[in-house]
């Protein structure tokens, strides 16, 4: 019988032949023209895979593609979506192939390419190779009637050569592929009909094959045993002499070892070759091969005797195509015995994953399905000898007779189980000890297990599940609540969906939510999900709550990991490691390691690399709405402060690493706790200190909060620190904590505190991209000096000292951008004076490395130029000898604007190239910016407009990376003007577009347009 019959009244794609699409009615079209169906041939053979649009287009063309090669094949796609909704429409259904909503829904868009979301059974040349695999597996467990059956079937779908008349190479390469499989099936079936003792009608079956495929040996074989066995020993020998001469003239080979003993052995007259095999069976009825059959969508109603207790896949399950297609392949596979093993926090959608997954392998366990709940409705682990119970009883056993034991009972179990292929899917597993007497022995049998964490299971194939997509989510949340919802107000539910955490059980109570207040807009509800106190309240599904879930796993947790879980909490860390753990928890980093990856294993913490860990967004609300309640508010503090201090000693780590003046800058900190992380040297220390930036700004905020003197002093220390990066990193992320970090020192700290706080305050705002940061930084950097004096001496205190000198020096950028170079002299004159009483050679020359900035910048000063260049490359020397690597960029900076402002324009641009090379082997992105915009400014003058362009807007991306207003205006007038400069018409707009662009930010800042600017501090 065909399995291809066995589809009727199911859409399914033909490409065994000529490509056709056949709906539900059994009408068979072709959709569209030959290039259209080669796309849908590409997607069919991968179905439920992402298939790219650069695969595609690899697929459909040699080696040259056209330009227009991509729009071509989305163009395909909308017409192969026309033409599957067409015929959906004809067919009169509420869906298309894949059943529901039409031709978009059958082609799906991912990332950059499509998936067909059909199943692989309705795909013909898929079920062919499922079949086939079938058929194998059947024969090796001894059933070679039942496995010919299947390939009769299987070959039976053949209409033709497959993918007829298709172009490009990919189908070319299927198609020979296809071919192949038809042969080696069609082989394999003759031989199997050979086993069930069908030899005499067999032999024209054979004969019919090898006019198709007359270079198999194989074939040839089966003849000469057909013939033997119909007691044609002579025919059987002349089938020898032409499969000889056949592979000879046309071939120029002999026989091979297999044919030649086959020829030996009727020669002689061997009667073992008569002997059929004793597992032959019955050959299976049409009837029994179409209950057997690979579709699970079709598979008649099991018999008595056959459970079937695998529960409905929920009705909105949403993605996870690449998960289930690794499911099927371990299961469905030629693995003996497959294990697989689905792992990942509550709520995140383990059993829909099993259950979907155990309906597409229905079909390779004729024998049935058995599932079980392996955990007890408190929520405590389930008695295997219970599952086990029911298990037997649905096998058939009385319950009379079930044996007392857990060991009886597996034993009996998996010899039931011993001839048959069965599916058992077992949910919420506790642990392997749990699993294990659950387990079949059959290899023929396979397992699926969800479960937390189940890492020692051997397992043919683990998959460990985070959350979905960000569209799949969207997605998910339309099945609940209607899609209505996502057209109206789509970044609305992007956003609520990202405030799931992408969590499928929190997107369907979100879905549910708005599916029972249709009035409430959206926006609404994400408003009340913002406020993390009622967050998981919002988070509900009927009586299943996800709060409930996150408790039994915090339930199971013994109280000193239950009080580490807390903790680890509270501090607002996106990420952090053993030494940060070890700090607030208190504890030697052995055990605090120890901790951590019980909670990982507990699936109440995530790791993304070695040693680095974090809560899943969800999992830390009720972390911290746990400890609220489990915690004293003096506990909170304590965490928290133990959190600031660690941080704290961290930054001045890296300061100590990569700064010339670390030992100074960090000499009167506050005394600390902690050591602090290992950031290493150089390289390493910037690349950890622009990690853990947004990680000081949150902890920083949140103890500017807390109202303890000892933390607000300590994160005032680290914020104070933190300029000393501002070439690698973005400082304006720390501005909001900065300026709750002043209130908070001076409600509760000393004067010391308070003026650093100001002082660090002033620096940070000063890179911050609000309104009135300009202004707002010149008066906490005068509050600065008002605190500590204008000119306190060294014998005073080493830190009002140097904050004082670096407040000057930040007031002399102050005065330069807003064009008032008087002011900024005389502030950057005075940090020279300060500079000299140290006696530090290195400091003195960075503080006249700024006053040479000021004075190239101050149009008052273009007759100087000259003496300025020359005094920059007296500083270059001395800060090369000094490795000042900073400074030096910044005088060799200095030393080219004066050859642009001198109107030696190809002298400059020469110069900032070797400065743009240094910053970039250095790591000093915000310099690189500076540089870049400079050097489009030095090339537009000398007419090379091209590049100009092009060094601008490197420029512009640098700045918006940076998140300086400053940077950003200087990069847009730049790239402005450059576009100004080539003329073309295309780019006039473009121009304007950043030319405006600039001047609404010199708005912004209260600055001139182009007016000067000293970069850095």
């Amino acid at each position: 019988m065909s399995h291809l019959s066995a589809l009727h009244g199911v859409p399914h794609l033909r490409l065994l032949g000529p490509v056709e699409f056949v709906s539900a009615d059994g009408t068979a079209g072709r959709p569209g023209a030959p290039g259209p169906q080669a796309v849908l041939a590409a997607l069919a053979l991968r179905a439920g895979t992402l298939v790219t649009i650069d695969q595609l287009v690899d697929g459909l063309y040699d080696d040259d593609p056209p330009a227009s090669a991509r729009r071509v094949i989305v163009n395909y796609v909308h017409r192969l979506r026309t033409y599957l909704d067409r015929a959906h429409t004809a067919d009169g259904e509420g869906g298309a192939a894949a059943g529901g909503d039409g031709g978009a829904t059958v082609i799906g868009t991912m990332a950059d390419g499509y998936v067909l979301r059909l199943p692989a059974e309705r795909v013909d040349a898929l079920l062919f190779g499922q079949l086939t695999l079938r058929a194998r597996r059947a024969a090796t467990q001894g059933d070679p009637a039942y496995a010919a059956s299947v390939l009769k079937g299987a070959l039976g779908m053949w209409q033709g050569p497959a993918l007829a008349g298709l172009p490009g190479p990919y189908v070319q390469e299927q198609r020979r592929a296809l071919a192949e499989q038809r042969a080696s099936a069609t082989e394999h079936h003759l031989e199997l009909s050979l086993a069930c003792g069908r030899h005499e009608e067999v032999v024209p079956e054979i004969l019919c094959a090898l006019e198709a495929y007359p270079y198999r040996e194989r074939l040839h074989g089966a003849l000469m045993l057909a013939l033997y066995r119909s007691g044609r020993s002579a025919d059987a020998l002349l089938a020898y002499d032409h499969a000889r001469q056949v592979l000879a003239d046309e071939m120029g080979i002999d026989t091979g070892p297999a044919l030649d003993e086959l020829h030996a052995a009727v020669l002689a007259g061997d009667r073992t070759l008569l002997a059929v095999p004793d597992t032959a069976r019955v050959t299976a009825s049409p009837a029994d091969v179409q209950v057997r059959s690979a579709v699970p969508a079709l598979s008649a109603v099991p018999a008595p005797g056959v459970p079937a207790q695998l529960p409905a896949v929920p009705c909105d399950f949403t993605g996870r195509h690449e998960e289930v297609c690794a499911l099927v392949a371990a299961l469905s596979g030629q693995a003996a015995h497959p294990v697989a093993v689905i792992t990942g926090m509550g709520g995140v959608g383990k059993t829909a994953l099993a259950l979907r997954t155990g309906h597409a392998v229905m079909g390779s366990f004729p024998d049935g399905q058995l599932y079980a709940e392996l955990r007890a409705p408190c929520g405590a682990p389930g008695d295997p000898a219970d599952i086990l119970a029911g298990f037997l009883t649905a096998l058939g056993v009385p319950h009379e007779r079930l044996p007392a034991s857990v060991s009886d009972r597996a034993a009996l179990f998996r010899t039931l189980l011993s001839d048959r292929a069965v599916l058992v899917v077992l949910d919420n597993a506790a642990s392997v000890a749990q699993v294990e007497p659950l387990l079949p022995g059959a290899d023929q049998c396979a397992v699926v297990v969800t479960a937390r964490a189940l890492a020692a299971l051997p397992a043919a194939v683990k998959v460990s599940l985070k959350g979905l997509e960000p569209h799949d989510s969207m997605e998910l949340i339309g099945k609940v609540a209607g899609i209505r919802r996502i057209e109206e107000e789509p970044d609305a539910v992007a956003a609520l969906a990202a405030a799931s955490g992408y969590l499928p059980l929190a997107l369907r109570a979100i879905g549910a939510r708005l599916a029972l207040r249709p009035a409430w807009p959206v926006a609404t509800l994400l408003s009340r999900m913002s406020d993390e106190a009622r967050l998981l309240g919002e988070l509900r599904v009927g009586e299943l709550t996800v709060e409930a879930v996150f408790e039994q796993s915090y339930a199971q947790l013994s109280p000193q990991r239950a009080r580490a879980f807390l903790e680890l909490s509270l501090p607002h860390c996106v990420e952090f490691g053993v030494k940060g753990a070890a700090a607030v928890l208190e504890l030697p980093e052995q055990e605090a390691e120890d901790v951590l990856e019980a909670l990982v294993d507990a699936v109440l913490l995530e790791t993304r690399a070695p040693g680095r860990y974090r809560y899943h967004d969800l999992v830390g609300a009720y972390a911290r709405a746990t400890a609220r309640v489990e915690l004293t508010d003096e506990e909170v503090r304590q965490v928290v402060r133990r959190a600031a201090d660690f941080l704290c000693a961290s930054v001045a780590g890296a300061v100590l690493a990569t700064q010339p003046l670390g030992g100074r800058l960090t000499a009167e900190l506050r005394p600390r706790r902690s050591a602090g992380e290992d950031v290493g040297t150089g390289p390493e220390a910037m690349r950890w200190i622009r990690g853990v930036l947004p990680t000081v700004a949150a902890v920083a905020e949140q103890v500017a909060g807390s109202g303890d003197p000892e933390a607000v002093a300590l994160a005032v220390d680290g914020l104070m620190l933190t300029p000393c990066f501002e070439e690698t990193m973005p400082l304006g992320m720390l501005a909001p904590a900065a300026t709750a970090l002043v209130r908070s020192a001076v409600a509760y700290c000393d004067e010391d505190v308070v003026g650093t706080a100001h002082y660090a305050a002033g620096v940070i705002l000063k890179k911050h991209s609000s309104l009135d940061c300009l202004d707002r930084s010149r008066a906490h950097l005068l509050k600065a000096l008002e605190i500590f004096g204008e000119s306190p001496a060294p014998a005073d205190g080493l830190r009002p000292f140097l904050t004082v000198l670096f407040t000057h020096a930040m007031l002399a950028h102050l005065d330069a951008m807003r064009a008032d170079f008087t002011s900024a002299r005389a502030h950057a004159e005075r940090s020279v004076e300060m500079a000299l009483v140290t006696g530090d050679q290195g400091l003195v020359t960075r503080r006249r490395t700024l006053l040479l900035q000021i004075r190239a910048q101050d149009p008052g000063s273009r007759r100087d130029l000259a003496r300025i260049r020359e005094r920059c490359r007296e500083l270059a020397g001395l800060l090369t000898c000094g490795n000042d690597v900073k400074w030096l960029i910044r005088v060799m900076t200095t030393e080219a604007d004066t050859l642009l402002y001198g109107g030696r324009p190809a002298e400059a641009a020469a110069l900032y190239r070797q400065v743009l090379q240094r910053t970039r082997t250095t790591g000093h992105a915000r310099n690189e910016t500076e540089c870049l915009y400079r050097l489009a400014e030095a090339l537009l003058l000398t007419g090379d407009t091209d590049a100009a362009v092009d060094h601008a807007r490197q420029a512009l991306q640098g700045a918006q990376l940076a998140q300086e207003h400053l940077l950003m205006a200087r990069s847009h007038q730049a790239l402005g003007r450059s576009l100004q400069a080539v003329r073309a018409e295309q780019v006039d707009g473009e121009a304007a577009g950043h030319l405006e662009k600039a001047a609404e930010l010199y708005r912004v800042l209260g600055l001139h347009t182009g007016s000067g600017a000293a970069a850095g501090h």
